[in-house]
């Protein structure tokens, strides 16, 4: 089956919304001393479920998608890092 770009599209904004709901997520945690939330985790888990969907997508994708897919797949595992090195961080001040 190969993915279509309505598809495409449609990944594509939510894992423009997922990473701007997760950015919101890391600037609250800054803000308040690196209190974890649960906001925060379901951030973290609604990335991951971006990049199962990336991987699947995929496989079914042209050339042309692949490379929209490749940088999208940048982004969203940027953001990840970020949450789990501020993560780190926080354990970090707990211990």
């Amino acid at each position: 089956m190969m993915a279509t770009r309505e598809s495409i599209e449609t990944l594509m904004t939510e894992a423009n919304q997922r990473v701007e709901e997760a950015r919101d997520q890391l600037d609250e945690a800054n803000r308040m001393g690196f209190q974890m939330t649960s906001d925060y985790t379901d951030a973290q888990v609604h990335l991951e479920e971006i990049e199962v969907k990336i991987n699947k997508l995929m496989h079914s994708a042209n050339h042309q998608q692949k490379e929209q897919l490749h940088r999208l797949h940048l982004l969203v595992s940027q953001c990840m890092n970020d949450m789990i090195l501020d993560n780190q961080d926080l354990t970090q001040y707990e211990g």
